[in-house]
């Protein structure tokens, strides 16, 4: 039974790993077309859901929660998810962790658009462009791609910290259930045993 736990978690890390693998090539540069390969396209449709709702939540604590109420929501919630899961000492907090890295990495597409807004958005032409609004009323669009390499490149650390953490946790609990399947089911180690 830990043996298949440990695949599962490596399985699961693997996926991961080739999500991280595909946000440089993917969500570096914004475009036009914005083409995701399939896994990392359901990601970002899940974070976007995350984001949209963001607006409806920080709307009543002014504009400017407003406007960046989806950005902050989209890293909020895997950050959320990640504290209770270490206080709950969950196995899932790399997960969480690494979700938390990739909405920064998402984040800073967004960001890094700001001047040249040629991402789709979901409204189309007639919609705002959060981070373009929000920049340019503090007159710091320039400020647009140092800040969103800032958060590309945290996230990137932060998901492969997760990815390596996680792989560990998952070794580190198969040893730990191999250990306890090879004591005694009277719970006594070999030395407390007469």
């Amino acid at each position: 039974m830990a043996r298949q736990k440990l695949i599962f978690s490596l399985f699961g890390y693997a996926i991961l790993t080739y999500l991280w693998f595909e946000l440089p090539f993917n969500l570096y540069e914004p475009t036009r077309t914005f083409h995701l390969p399939t896994l990392l396209w359901l990601t970002h449709l899940f974070i976007l859901y995350i984001h949209e709702a963001g607006h409806f939540f920080f709307r009543f604590l002014g504009e400017d929660f407003y406007i960046l109420g989806g950005s902050i929501m989209q890293v909020l919630v895997p950050f959320v998810w990640l504290i209770v899961a270490r206080r709950e000492e969950s196995a899932l907090a790399p997960v969480a962790a690494f979700f938390t890295g990739l909405s920064l990495v998402d984040v800073s597409i967004y960001v890094r658009d700001a001047e040249t807004q040629i991402l789709p958005l979901l409204g189309g032409h007639h919609s705002k462009h959060d981070w373009a609004t929000f920049l340019g009323k503090h007159d710091m669009l320039d400020w647009a791609v140092p800040l969103g390499n800032l958060f590309y490149f945290s996230g990137l650390l932060i998901s492969l910290g997760a990815i390596a953490w996680g792989i560990n946790l998952s070794y580190r609990l198969y040893q730990q259930a191999r250990l306890e399947a090879s004591l005694p089911s009277s719970g006594k180690g070999p030395a407390d045993q007469t």
